[in-house]
């Protein structure tokens, strides 16, 4: 589950009237097969994935955390008039961050999708309930900034998380539907179409005592059958109809969140009227969205090109 986290000493000498031989001079260590130190990175602050350089990036800051903004890429030679939104995953634990998305922002930059990717403080870093909701909803919404300084069309987008960012992603397409004063409420962007890979998507499932997971009621601060009303307005798969084209993927081998998750969602979410692709992948692990060689990644790639064009 989510919870579950990354001499010998100098010999005598023969003869006392001997003079001890002078130690032998210590080799320089040689600099092409010395490791070098590598500075310890702090999570939240950026990084540059890989083809892609520091002038293709726009951050848009929100508050004084480190993880409280957004990156906004763009491809270095004209672009597509479409955006994707990413939500990372990690347990929604504070030291996760948005470097986890790199490797497919540079698959997506480099045909031309402009990408904003979303960073939220995590649990024991200031997020939580509510911290973890309202810094999605304020990273998310920061869309329209962008939108408004690079001519991005707004009505062409998608949002999509992995993990712990798939719970993300949906919640936070499905804003609208929050009751006035919730966290999140009253969205100022609203994606065309959303996508959970390998997301904890029905978390009111996971978070009662006997089939649990810590991760979960860490997030909501307690189990449903404490802070319910949290879990109503939290869970993806209690706010369906998202009333949007959604795309739900999960490996059938993820051993970190269960693939029932994903049926359960599609299932409500079909039930409420919602258009639903489901792909179970089978032999896929939890981790494979992040590597945009993977199946999923793939299938996710087909369907954002299938929804923007």
């Amino acid at each position: 589950m989510l919870g579950a986290a990354l001499l010998g000493g100098l010999g005598a000498s023969g003869c006392s009237e001997q003079t001890p031989a002078p130690p032998a001079p210590t080799p320089s260590p040689d600099p092409s097969t010395t490791p070098s130190a590598t500075p310890t990175r702090v999570p939240g602050s950026p990084t540059l994935p890989r083809g892609l350089a520091e002038s293709q990036r726009t951050a848009y800051s929100y508050g004084d955390d480190p993880h409280q903004v957004s990156d906004l890429w763009l491809p270095a030679d004209g672009h597509r008039d479409a955006l994707v939104v990413l939500v990372h995953g990690g347990g929604w634990f504070k030291d996760a961050d948005r470097s986890d998305f790199d490797a497919d922002i540079a698959d997506l930059v480099g045909d031309g999708w402009p990408v904003l990717n979303v960073d939220y403080r995590g649990v024991g870093g200031g997020g939580g309930w509510t911290g973890t909701f309202t810094d999605v909803a304020t990273a998310v919404d920061q869309a329209v900034r962008a939108a408004a300084e690079h001519g991005l069309p707004l009505e062409r987008s998608v949002i999509v998380g992995h993990s712990a960012g798939g719970q993300l992603a949906t919640w936070a397409a499905a804003r609208r539907r929050l009751p006035a004063g919730a966290p999140g409420a009253g969205p100022l962007f609203t994606p065309a179409g959303a996508a959970s890979m390998s997301g904890v998507v029905h978390p009111t499932a996971l978070g009662y005592p006997d089939t649990g997971d810590p991760a979960v009621t860490a997030l909501f601060g307690g189990t449903p059958g404490e802070v319910d009303d949290r879990y109503a307005i939290g869970d993806p798969a209690r706010l369906v109809p998202l009333g949007m084209p959604l795309f739900v993927v999960h490996g059938s081998a993820d051993d970190t969140v269960p693939p029932w998750q994903s049926q359960q969602f599609a299932d409500a979410a079909r039930a409420a009227g919602d258009t639903v692709q489901l792909e179970i992948v089978d032999g896929a692990g939890h981790g494979e969205p992040l590597d945009p060689s993977s199946r999923m990644w793939q299938l996710t790639r087909t369907w954002i090109g299938g929804l923007l064009g």
